[in-house]
């Protein structure tokens, strides 16, 4: 009997620690949160057209910025030029003057300067002697003195506009901070309309999902009116390919030209089958067509080992699937686009390609806005196992 409670105390515990813990939420959550999504969209209009403002004015600080410089740049190539001549004509000079005071110079203890100057028929040429002689040696100390100092005031000068270019040269890279900022700032508030677009109808069509199909009270939590069926692990959502840029920070160039650098929330692959699997059983979440950054986007929540997690499947050519679908490893929900033939609508790709992202908690249910979706993005290699980057797989269920 003893032996019977604590068995039945352990499956308790069990059970416990393996039921996902999700905090209650209701239909009318969802609308409210959708009713904040599009009040959010307004402020959303109205932002951009100040930062657009802003965006042209930093422009035309940095175009005159960077003009300033070229001019710096070309004074003081100017003035290397110059200094580079005054070396040589003073080095000519003084080779000049000093053939010429070789005959005047002292050498092994006699004079041939007092030589010169002894040398005179009479008084008259003494004193003429000595005069040039004397205007000789000053001359010849004062050429070379002038243009010594002539080259000290140009080197001067070549360091003052040195200093005066470094200090023009971190204004322009805090200009372009400022614009890479604003930039990024205007992109994002671009990119979240577009995507608050998306997600509204993404987020109108779940209501309805749990509203019409699910018959889902206003007030009943919806972790009751759809269940996510449990499975033990993920395996890889395509047969074959190769992984061609990881989770992380990374630069590129995307297909309209725009060089873009930022956090890569996912892994991209590439190659071998173009059939896309979802990654572990589960229900989909959310269908988006035809996204600017992404082309159409599977979403699909799962219930792995006890845990919730979204999965989202970016740049499908098409897809088979629809919100509320009930889904497996074997399903296959889409093909995989990215080529060229997707590039008028999809502009983040560079190449026909899979970008595969992992997401902690139910997106579109536990949580709605999209920046707490990425947030909550996980590397996928860490729940999914995949080769190393470049390395060629073949199935989808082999460990490395």
């Amino acid at each position: 009997m003893k032996i019977k409670k604590i068995f039945t105390f352990l499956i308790f515990l069990m059970l416990l620690f393996t039921i996902p813990k999700v905090e209650a939420k209701t239909l009318r959550d969802l609308k409210n949160e959708l009713a904040e999504l599009k009040k959010q969209k307004e402020d959303n209009e109205a932002e951009k057209e100040l930062t657009e403002a802003e965006l042209s004015a930093i422009n035309k600080n940095i175009e005159a910025t960077a003009n300033k410089i070229t001019e710096s740049e070309n004074t003081i190539q100017k003035l290397n030029e110059e200094i580079i001549e005054l070396n040589e004509q003073a080095e000519q000079r003084d080779l000049e003057i000093k053939e010429i005071m070789h005959f005047l110079q002292i050498s092994s203890g006699e004079s041939a300067y007092l030589e010169y100057i002894f040398g005179a028929k009479d008084i008259t040429d003494f004193i003429y002697r000595s005069a040039i002689s004397e205007q000789l040696v000053s001359y010849n100390e004062e050429l070379i003195a002038e243009y010594n100092d002539t080259i000290k005031k140009n080197q001067e000068k070549e360091k003052e506009l040195e200093l005066e270019m470094e200090e023009l040269a971190k204004k322009q890279a805090e200009l372009e901070v400022n614009l890479e900022q604003l930039g990024s700032e205007l992109a994002a508030i671009s990119d979240v309309s577009m995507t608050i677009d998306e997600e509204i109808a993404a987020q109108e069509k779940i209501i309805a999902y749990y509203e019409d199909t699910m018959q889902c009270g206003l007030d009943e939590d919806i972790t009751t009116c759809g269940t996510i069926p449990y499975s033990g692990n993920f395996i890889r959502p395509v047969t074959s390919g190769r992984i061609t840029s990881v989770f992380g920070y990374r630069c590129y160039t995307r297909n309209n030209g725009v060089y873009y650098c930022g956090y890569h929330n996912g892994i991209d692959i590439a190659g071998g089958g173009t059939q896309v699997y979802a990654a572990a059983p589960g229900t989909v979440a959310a269908v988006m067509y035809h996204q600017s950054c992404g082309g159409n986007k599977v979403f699909i929540h799962h219930n792995v080992g006890g845990n919730y997690y979204t999965t989202g499947y970016y740049h499908l050519k098409s897809y088979n699937v629809k919100v509320g679908d009930y889904v497996d490893q074997n399903t296959v929900i889409g093909i995989m686009g990215g080529g060229s033939d997707t590039w008028y609508y999809d502009k983040c790709t560079t190449g026909q390609h899979l970008h595969f992202s992992v997401a902690t908690g139910l997106y579109m249910k536990d949580y709605l806005s999209w920046s707490t979706y990425e947030s909550r993005n996980i590397n996928p290699t860490s729940v999914v196992n995949f080769p190393g980057s470049g390395v060629w797989f073949s199935n989808r269920i082999t460990r490395y």
